[in-house]
C-alpha cells in the first residue's frame, strides 16, 4: 500500500529537478557568456554587477546548489581573468585579495539568496495555506451564515404566527430587544410604543397586580427566571389575564446575558375555571339543599315516628322499650350530623351578611367536635355583591381551618372577616406548631385549592408563620367579580 504514495512523491519531486537542472545549466551558460565576453574587453573593466545577477538567478530559480556552482564557476571566471592580467606573471598579493574578497562575495551572495529564496518559498507555501484555509473558513461561514438565516427566519415565522407573545431582553436591561406581534393582540398597544417605553409594560398592568409584578421585575433582576399570572387593562377598558414566564439564556461562563419570555393569554381559561368552580359549588349546595330539605325532614319524621313508638312501648312497660328509646337517640344525632353536613354544603346565602354567618357556624362545629376553641371576629357585615366570591373564602377559610386542626396541635384558631377599601381580607391564624415543613415547601392539595379559589375571585393567598408561632393563611380579594374578570 505505501508504494503508491512513494511513487506519487517521485512523480512529484522529479519536474522540480529537471528544472532545477535546467536552471543551473542555463546559468553555466550565461557565466561562460559573461567570462567570455570579459577576457575581449578592457582589463579594467569588471563585469562582476552581471556574475552577480547569474548567481541571484540561479539561486532563485535552481536552488542553493546551483546558487554555489554558479558562484565557484564565477569565481574561477575571476581568476583566471586575473591571470590573463598578470601576462605570465606571478599574481601580485593585492590581486590575490581581489580574487579571495570576490569568490567571498559571490559565495555570500549564494548564501544568501539561497536562504532567501528558501524563505520566500515557505512565505508562499504558507501564504498558500492560509489562502486556502481561510477560503474553506469562508466557505464555511457562508454555510453557516445561510443556515443562521434560515434558523432566524423560522423562528420569526414561528414567533410572528403563534398566539402565546415571545419577547426578549437583555439582562440589566428594561429596554425590549424583541417582542412578537401577538403582543398588539394581547395588550392592545403598539410593538413599537413598547420598543421606545418599556415602562408601558408596567402601566398596562391592573392597578392591583402592578406592585407585586414590580417586585418581581426586581427579582428578576437577580435571578432572570418568574413564572406569574396577572391582568392587563387594554386600552379600550378590557381586563385580561395573562401567564408570563421567563427565563435566563447563559453563556459559557454561566452568566445570564438574555432573558426570553412568553405571556400567555388565559382569560378565556380562567373564565372556564371559574365557571367549573361555581358549577361545582352550585352542585355542592345543591346536594346540601336536598339533604336539609328532603333527607333531614326524612329522617326528622322517623324520629317523631320512632319516639312516639318509644313512649307507647314505655308505658307497657314493653322489653323493646329501651331499645327504641336508643333508636330515637340515634337518629336525633343522624339528624344533627346530616344538618351540619348539608351546612357545611351549602354554608353562604345571598344576604350580606352571610359569609359571617357561614363563618361562625364554622367556628361552632369545630370547637364542638374537636379540643380547641375557634372563634370568629368580624365587627361588622362585610358586603359582598358576588356570592361566588362569599363561597370561594368560605371554602379557603374551611381548608385552613382543616389544616389547623390537623396538623398545628393548636388550641385557639381566629377566623378574621373585614372589609378593606374595595377588597375583603381573610385571614385565620392558630397558635400551634405551624404547618409541617414539607407542605410549606411542596405545598399539598389543600393549600394549591387555596391558592386557585383565590386566584380565580382575584386575590393573593399568603401562608406565613405569626410572629408568635403558629401559621397566619391570609386572602386578599375583591368584592365583587365585575373587578377581575372582563
Amino acid at each position: 500500500m505505501p508504494e503508491p504514495a512513494v511513487s506519487r512523491k517521485k512523480i512529484v519531486a522529479s519536474p522540480q529537478a529537471h528544472s532545477e537542472a535546467r536552471i543551473g545549466l542555463v546559468c553555466l551558460v550565461l557565466v561562460a557568456w559573461v567570462a567570455f565576453i570579459e577576457f575581449h574587453i578592457a582589463p579594467q573593466i569588471r563585469l562582476t554587477f552581471f556574475y552577480l545577477l547569474i548567481i541571484a538567478l540561479g539561486a532563485w530559480a535552481g536552488g542553493t546548489l546551483s546558487a554555489f556552482g554558479v558562484a565557484v564557476i564565477s569565481s574561477l571566471a575571476f581568476l583566471l581573468r586575473e591571470v590573463d592580467a598578470a601576462d605570465g606573471h606571478s599574481l601580485p598579493g593585492s590581486a590575490i585579495w581581489n580574487v579571495g574578497m570576490q569568490t567571498t562575495v559571490y559565495l555570500s551572495a549564494a548564501l544568501i539568496l539561497s536562504a532567501l529564496q528558501r524563505v520566500t518559498g515557505n512565505l508562499k507555501r504558507l501564504a498558500g495555506d492560509r489562502a486556502a484555509e481561510l477560503k474553506r473558513e469562508m466557505l464555511d461561514h457562508t454555510q453557516t451564515e445561510e443556515q443562521l438565516r434560515t434558523t432566524m427566519q423560522q423562528l420569526r415565522q414561528l414567533a410572528e404566527n403563534i398566539t402565546d407573545v415571545f419577547w426578549t431582553k437583555n439582562a440589566g436591561e428594561a429596554r425590549m430587544g424583541y417582542v412578537s406581534p401577538a403582543y398588539e393582540k394581547v395588550w392592545g398597544r403598539s410593538c413599537r410604543e413598547l420598543y421606545q417605553h418599556p415602562q408601558l409594560w408596567l402601566e398596562a398592568i391592573h392597578p392591583e397586580d402592578r406592585e407585586r409584578m414590580v417586585r418581581v421585575a426586581q427579582d428578576r433582576e437577580s435571578n432572570c427566571s418568574y413564572d406569574e399570572e396577572y391582568r392587563i387593562v387594554q386600552p379600550a377598558g378590557a381586563v385580561r389575564w395573562i401567564r408570563e414566564r421567563a427565563f435566563p439564556v447563559r453563556d459559557s461562563s454561566g452568566k445570564a446575558v438574555r432573558v426570553v419570555g412568553i405571556a400567555e393569554d388565559i382569560t378565556d381559561r380562567r373564565r372556564l375555571e371559574r365557571e367549573i368552580l361555581e358549577v361545582s359549588d352550585r352542585e355542592q349546595a345543591r346536594i346540601g339543599q336536598d339533604l336539609h330539605d328532603s333527607l333531614c325532614q326524612k329522617l326528622v319524621s322517623l324520629a317523631f315516628d320512632t319516639n312516639s313508638i318509644a313512649e307507647r312501648l314505655a308505658t307497657r312497660s314493653a322489653p323493646d322499650a329501651e331499645a327504641a328509646r336508643q333508636m330515637t337517640v340515634l337518629l336525633d344525632d343522624l339528624i344533627t350530623e346530616a344538618r351540619a353536613v348539608a351546612r357545611g354544603l351549602f354554608p353562604v346565602q345571598l344576604e350580606s351578611d352571610g359569609l359571617g354567618s357561614a363563618l361562625e357556624h364554622l367556628a361552632a362545629t369545630v370547637s364542638s367536635r374537636s379540643k380547641l376553641e375557634c372563634r370568629v371576629e368580624c365587627a361588622a357585615p362585610v358586603p359582598l355583591r358576588d356570592n361566588a366570591v362569599a363561597t370561594h373564602l368560605y371554602r379557603i377559610a374551611q381548608e385552613a381551618v382543616n389544616n389547623a386542626v390537623k396538623h398545628s396541635q393548636a388550641s385557639l384558631i381566629l377566623i378574621l372577616l373585614r372589609a378593606k377599601e374595595r377588597n375583603v381580607e381573610l385571614r385565620i391564624t392558630d397558635n400551634g406548631i405551624g404547618l409541617p415543613s414539607s407542605s410549606a415547601q411542596h405545598g399539598g392539595m389543600g393549600l394549591h385549592t387555596m391558592e386557585y379559589r383565590a386566584r380565580t375571585i382575584g386575590g393573593t393567598l399568603s401562608v406565613e408563620r405569626g410572629p408568635n408561632g403558629g401559621t397566619v393563611v391570609s386572602c386578599l380579594a375583591p368584592q365583587s367579580s365585575e373587578e377581575r374578570l372582563p
